[in-house]
């Protein structure tokens, strides 16, 4: 054969491979090849669901949007799903202010509601410690459901600056004096964005030229676990963040990388979640918030409890595995071993302590982990349905630590490889 004879096979072998590896439905046709929106600009959600309907609908009916809302002088009834906390349970801002006095809410969807002043500051509890947060999920039978937030922070001095994770296009601004870098020009609102809310081009990308032409310019489609994680997240170094002894809020990222789940290849975020839809409301909303059971991977007889073991009553693996760990709005009145988030460690240490000295770090700022791996406590395992000895916690039995330690000891006695991984 001679050299260009062979330089031209390989010519064409290289072109060949190219369509193997890329995209199968535009290789076949040179001249509508996928190229990536570098010059797009935002379009809004109700674009992208002119064609993509359900899983708009599915989004709209989410938590997503509604990290920040917009408000125009009234009450925002109409900007939230029937579903959702906030209509079902209207409110008036914090004492002393009206709606006409709110520029931007925080929350409503679910869990808490935070109010943001017409100057884009956070509203804050002060030195007179003034109830300005709104619980829904959780309320406290001696305050009700307001509650302070950043006692001792004055009002006019708490700027929103996590558009990060609560908008669409958040931009920060280095020089928040510089107005004309803030939403709104707000002397409070340290950054601009398209959009209040997660909103579909915030995940997928500016969706201008995809909107032009969708069959040629693709969208950003990224199923890893590190996409939700881009929020989902609070440490820098993705260490389990903690404070008064409980896990804070929005770190599942960060518990799904210190748990069996990552570490020993076990799903990610999108193989149980469908990131459209919502999980809170999952039973009312369109599509599937969570949309895969602990037996589509885990063998029932496997994991199935040693003899006697629950006789009364079965738990689901969700009970003892992902215990309301983690505060976002409040920790139940009636049991301090219930919050009002499910934890995603998963892994139980069966070792007769309790949180303080087995969980978190000496200064409860973290969960500790053992390479790599974290470990729930049996009081937060146990105690959601059982009562601890000073009779607080669930309705079931009084148990102390030794009796749990005793009871969890080889509780899943056909579980091989949950057997392996103990080991590690």
């Amino acid at each position: 054969m001679t050299r260009t004879r062979l330089l031209m096979l390989f010519l064409l072998l290289g072109i060949a491979s190219l369509c193997f590896t890329g995209c199968s439905d535009d290789c076949d046709d040179p001249a509508t090849p996928v190229v990536k929106p570098t010059d797009a600009v935002f379009v809004g959600s109700a674009k992208c669901g002119e064609c993509h309907e359900t899983n708009y609908d599915e989004w709209v009916a989410s938590g997503h949007p509604y990290k920040l809302t917009k408000i125009e002088g009234v009450s925002p009834d109409a900007s939230f799903p029937a579903h959702s906390a906030f209509p079902n349970d209207p409110i008036n801002p914090p004492v002393g202010m009206d709606w006409t006095g709110v520029s931007y809410t925080i929350g409503g969807y679910f869990w808490k509601m935070r109010f943001i002043d017409m100057d884009g500051w956070i509203v804050t509890s002060g030195a007179a410690l003034d109830p300005v947060q709104y619980n829904f999920h959780v309320e406290d039978p001696e305050d009700g459901n307001w509650v302070t937030y950043h006692t001792g922070d004055e009002q006019g001095t708490k700027p929103y600056d996590c558009g990060k994770c609560h908008t669409t296009g958040w931009v920060d601004n280095p020089d928040p004096t510089d107005l004309t870098a803030n939403q709104d020009g707000l002397p409070g609102m340290w950054g601009t964005f398209f959009a209040g809310g997660i909103h579909c081009e915030e995940c997928h990308g500016k969706g201008s030229n995809h909107a032009a032409s969708p069959t040629t310019v693709s969208m950003l489609v990224d199923n890893s676990s590190a996409m939700c994680g881009r929020c989902h997240t609070r440490d820098a170094a993705n260490r389990i963040a903690a404070s008064g002894g409980w896990v804070k809020h929005h770190e599942q990222y960060d518990e799904w990388l210190h748990s069996p789940h990552n570490l020993y290849g076990g799903p990610g975020c999108n193989d149980c979640h469908d990131p459209h839809a919502s999980v809170v409301y999952d039973d009312v909303t369109p599509g599937e918030g969570m949309k895969t059971s602990c037996t589509d991977c885990h063998d029932a007889t496997e994991y199935a409890l040693k003899a006697g073991a629950h006789s009364f009553v079965t738990p689901e693996c969700t009970d003892c595995h992902m215990p309301q760990l983690a505060k976002s709005a409040a920790v139940n009145p009636s049991n301090p071993y219930d919050a009002d988030v499910n934890s995603h460690i998963l892994a139980i240490n069966s070792a007769p302590v309790a949180a303080a000295d087995g969980m978190f770090t000496a200064d409860g700022k973290f969960v500790k982990t053992e390479n790599g791996l974290a470990r729930l406590t049996l009081d937060f395992a146990c105690y959601g349905c059982h009562q601890d000895s000073d009779g607080l916690g669930g309705a079931a039995p009084v148990r102390t630590l030794q009796q749990l330690s005793d009871y969890a000891t080889g509780i899943h006695p056909n579980a091989k490889r949950l057997a392996r991984i103990a080991q590690r």
